[in-house]
């Protein structure tokens, strides 16, 4: 079979089988840009005898809801349009469904651990979309609401070969603008300590950007939001695979006491890639943000937390939400407290109460 048969025959059968783009480059090594220097990726320390590299991505704009506040029932939400849920049944699915396809005509294909290839350099370079200015592929079809799944292989495929670093922006500067805490300072250009998607996945918070996160627990989105290639997309309702079947916006209490048997029925899969102590850790902060007197109860307790993350967020909550309960709890702990960070937010948590008061 030629490179262009077999080409020809699994993007056919990949669009058949529930994938909405398709592209296929080179096995060249990746340049990923981090500050100043650059960081060599290459395929084939992956797949010794690699020929090709897949991109497949599939599209995920879903209507997701975003509560809003309400002290009495506090509930947190994802990144906007994205779906959460569909997340990782998809990744899994393509990933299955093109490994079965090439390995029963004799291929090897392997999978991107920990998405170690860069998936957006290489949806770019095999020419599925453009970089908008939020650092966010921009496809033709489903503008940016596609995320993507990338696949090694030593099949013999045509592949193509464009530049990753074009754009169809023009002089759109929505996505810039938009940015709830200015992460992104100049096109192509973000912060990642500061920008919400990246820091709910673990990343310490420092306090003066904590009411910059809402109510969220995973995930922003308003660069994407605003977009106007994303304006007149449809909403998805149908996937070709079981997606998880879990709220879209979750309450926020019993996730700061929830042990993991609770995690994995309430939370999408997805999510959970981030670990339980990441997402608790997003919820304390979301409830101080939200400010009801609902959680002072849990968050006595997770000031006691192991982590001293979740105990410096259980302070900074705490001293948003006030009382005199939360003031006793905070003078307690600090007595006990031997980390000196910690102490330092109980400190200005208590600060903050004091001027509350």
């Amino acid at each position: 079979m030629n490179t262009y048969t077999l080409t020809s025959q699994l993007k056919k059968h990949a669009l058949s089988h529930g994938v909405d783009v398709i592209g296929i480059t080179s096995t060249e090594p990746f340049i990923k840009k981090k500050e100043d220097a650059e960081i060599i990726i290459d395929p084939k320390k992956l797949l010794a005898d690699a020929q090709s590299v897949i991109v497949t991505g599939f599209y995920m704009n879903e209507r997701v809801d975003a509560p809003s506040i309400d002290k009495d029932n506090p509930r947190g939400r994802f990144t906007y349009g994205y779906s959460i849920r569909a997340f990782t049944p998809m990744e899994n699915y393509y990933i299955g469904m093109i490994k079965e396809f090439l390995e029963r005509r004799g291929y090897k294909v392997v999978s991107n651990p920990d998405y170690w290839i860069p998936d957006k350099i290489a949806a770019a370079r095999a020419g599925i979309g453009k970089y908008g200015k939020n650092s966010v592929i921009i496809t033709k079809e489903f503008g940016s609401y596609v995320m993507f799944v990338t696949l090694v292989t030593n099949a013999p495929l045509d592949y193509e070969e464009h530049d990753p670093e074009t754009t169809a922006c023009g002089q759109c500067e929505l996505c810039i603008t938009s940015c709830p805490t200015g992460a992104i300072y100049k096109p192509f250009k973000v912060r990642r300590e500061t920008c919400i998607t990246a820091w709910l996945w673990g990343t310490f918070i420092p306090i003066h950007l904590r009411e910059k996160q809402e109510n969220r627990i995973f995930g922003c989105g308003e660069c994407v939001k605003v977009c106007p290639r994303n304006k007149k997309l449809t909403i998805r309702n149908e996937y070709p695979v079981k997606i998880d079947d879990v709220s879209s916006a979750p309450e926020l209490l019993p996730l700061l006491t929830g042990d993991e048997e609770y995690f994995r029925k309430t939370m999408a899969s997805f999510p959970m890639c981030a670990g339980m102590e990441a997402i608790r850790g997003n919820a304390i902060i979301a409830l101080g943000n939200i400010g009801t007197d609902k959680a002072v109860d849990s968050l006595c307790a997770t000031l006691k937390y192991a982590t001293p993350q979740i105990r410096a967020y259980s302070a900074w909550t705490l001293g948003k939400i006030g009382g005199m309960k939360a003031k006793m709890a905070l003078d307690s702990a600090f007595e006990c407290e031997e980390d000196q960070g910690i102490k330092r937010e109980m400190l200005s948590a208590l600060n903050n109460w004091n001027a509350v008061a």
